[in-house]
């Protein structure tokens, strides 16, 4: 069949490897990087581990949802991956820092959906038109809140707002 659905984008971060792996570290702080997060946690407290849960709760009337991201590998500070599993499907999301140059940091990321069960894989082909396009757009943006979240850490200038 057609899944899963994998996406792949690469976005540049004006900030080092380490300013990035901190943004991915500071759940707490994701709201304020991330328009759509009202809330986000990590369970248990401390530095990222496998097994770990990360626990999001959306802004009331946005197009996101509350998830629960159960971190799947931690490889730092370079790799991350992070799952979500529901009834109906699976998401897995995989970071990738790639130091170029000091103060520029590629991250690479990768988000691929997966339907469970048969029902849900023909309701996912039916509307795989709306449903690839929407997963890029939700990873990257994700994506682009951990840039601008390390770009405030590095205190890189056009970084201090939320954009």
């Amino acid at each position: 069949m057609a899944f899963p659905l994998t996406v792949t984008q690469t976005l540049t971060a004006a900030a080092s490897p380490e300013d990035l792996w901190r943004a991915f570290e500071a759940v707490e702080q994701w709201p304020t990087a991330m328009r759509t997060l009202a809330k986000a946690k990590r369970e248990p407290a401390g530095a990222l581990a496998a097994g770990s849960l990360i626990r999001t709760r959306a802004v009331r009337g946005s197009d996101a949802a509350d998830r629960d991201y159960r971190v799947v590998t931690v490889e730092k500070p370079r790799y991350l991956v992070l799952a979500v599993e529901d009834e109906e499907y699976r998401a897995v999301t995989r970071y990738e820092i790639v130091p170029r140059r000091p103060n520029d940091t590629d991250l690479l990321v990768t988000a691929s959906l997966d339907a469970v069960g048969l029902m849900q894989s023909l309701r996912f082909l039916a509307w795989r038109a709306r449903i690839a396009p929407a997963l890029k757009t939700n990873a990257r943006e994700r994506a682009q809140g951990l840039v601008d979240l390390a770009e405030r850490f590095a205190g890189t200038p056009a970084a201090t707002t939320l954009s």
